[in-house]
């Protein structure tokens, strides 16, 4: 028969020492393996066939952790893995020396962080310095706190390696105040950059500033809150009834697809003669312009209706006043940048009335649309079941934040 452990308080100064310092190693291996896993699924895509838009966003749902300790697990896992990539080449491990000693329990997460930063730093340097720089972090790891080993490496091996420092940029001599270039991939995202006079930057400042402040429970990182604030400051200007040419309407897309072909289509099917699969159609098609169109047989438009939104004004100033903001669990987008969810899909035949709709912010209706996420109208308040993936017993949840005291949710949707 095993013999229990002593309790704590009959252990000496040095065994419960020694049963700490058995309890951190185990601490590192689990993180080693945590790792191995993590590059598992960031390598293959899985977050992307679940619904999310990354594996950070999947993270914060399946482990209850913040954006930064997300991100920051990820680029470990990218460090000292191998990846394998869609076309099948692999990319071998920055530090594949701080993942043998991660494994073995030598090193501590703190100390891989510092380790990744510094060889991070000297990216323009040759591998064979890399390799040199993260021999020398790795053997001081063994002595030194990440705080000291951070100082080791700034004030020794980068003196070692980098006597030259990092190469100053080519500057223009002379830029222009303004100016944007932006490129439009095939899959419709757009990547842009550029610069604007003092003036300019000032107003994009204070337009951009209420939108992107951090809440006690913000879950986004500085750039991802800083493009959701940008999308939203052009929401509003599309919005805006002063707004040239369009007048405050949405833009038209016109979709020449039969209505059978994308009612009958798999979310992620690319339609015949688009860029677009039938899931994202149909969530743009929760809150549009709609523009009904009657072809004839040879393709040929033989009369196109007055367009029509899909939620109409004094429907959507319902919804507001009700929802006040994007109603998925935990968000604080105000309802001035939401879109009108149809919870049984408009093109199935649900209606557009206030007990088939929600709010949600651009971010939670394409994870609506992409994911196994549900939600559901009780009394007014959306509550919103999980995949089993993110919380096996599925318990359906709502949004705290939005200051709407809910009556008891019914006993069969099973909300806490």
């Amino acid at each position: 028969m095993a013999q229990l452990p002593a309790p704590l308080w009959q252990v000496g100064n040095r065994g419960l020492v020694a049963q700490l310092t058995a309890s951190e190693e185990r601490l590192r291996l689990a993180y080693s393996e945590h790792l191995r896993l993590l590059s598992e699924l960031d390598s293959r895509g899985a977050a992307y066939e679940l619904g999310y838009s990354s594996t950070a966003a999947l993270l914060l749902h399946t482990l209850n952790i913040t954006r930064a300790e997300a991100n920051q697990r990820l680029a470990h896992a990218a460090a000292l893995h191998d990846v394998k990539t869609p076309t099948g080449s692999v990319i071998e491990a920055v530090l594949p020396l701080t993942a043998d000693r991660l494994a073995a329990g030598e090193v501590g997460v703190g100390q891989v962080e510092v380790i990744r930063k510094f060889v991070a730093s000297l990216e323009h340097l040759e591998p064979e310095k890399i390799t040199l720089a993260e021999k020398l972090m790795v053997e001081r790891a063994e002595e030194d706190d990440p705080n000291a080993l951070a100082r080791y490496g700034e004030r020794w091996v980068r003196d070692i390696i980098d006597p030259d420092g990092t190469p100053p940029h080519d500057e223009e001599s002379q830029r222009p105040e303004r100016e944007l270039r932006r490129h439009v991939f095939r899959d419709g995202r757009m990547e842009f950059k550029g610069r604007l006079d003092a003036e300019t930057a000032a107003l994009f400042e204070a337009l951009l500033a209420p939108f992107e402040k951090r809440e006690s429970s913000e879950t986004r990182g500085c750039a991802e809150r800083g493009g959701d604030a940008f999308a939203d400051v052009l929401q509003k200007a599309a919005n805006c009834p002063d707004s040239p040419a369009h007048n405050g309407y949405k833009t038209e897309v016109a979709f020449t697809v039969s209505m059978d072909e994308l009612m009958r289509s798999a979310d992620n099917q690319v339609l015949p003669g688009t860029r677009l699969t039938a899931g994202e159609a149909r969530r743009i098609a929760c809150d549009a312009h709609v523009l009904p169109v009657v072809m004839g047989g040879a393709s040929q438009p033989l009369d196109v209706a007055v367009p029509a939104y899909v939620v109409p004004a004094h429907i959507r100033r319902g919804l507001v006043l009700r929802d006040r903001g994007c109603t998925f669990p935990s968000c604080d987008r105000p309802a001035s940048v939401c879109h009108s969810h149809h919870i049984k899909s408009w093109l199935r035949g649900g209606p557009t009335a206030l007990g088939n709709l929600v709010l949600l912010c651009g971010q939670h209706h394409r994870l609506i649309h992409r994911s196994e996420w549900s939600v559901q109208l009780v009394d007014g308040i959306a509550w919103f079941t999980p995949p089993d993936y993110v919380d096996p017993t599925r318990s359906p949840r709502r949004n705290h934040l939005l200051g709407v005291t809910p009556t008891e949710p019914r006993q069969a949707l099973g909300c806490k």
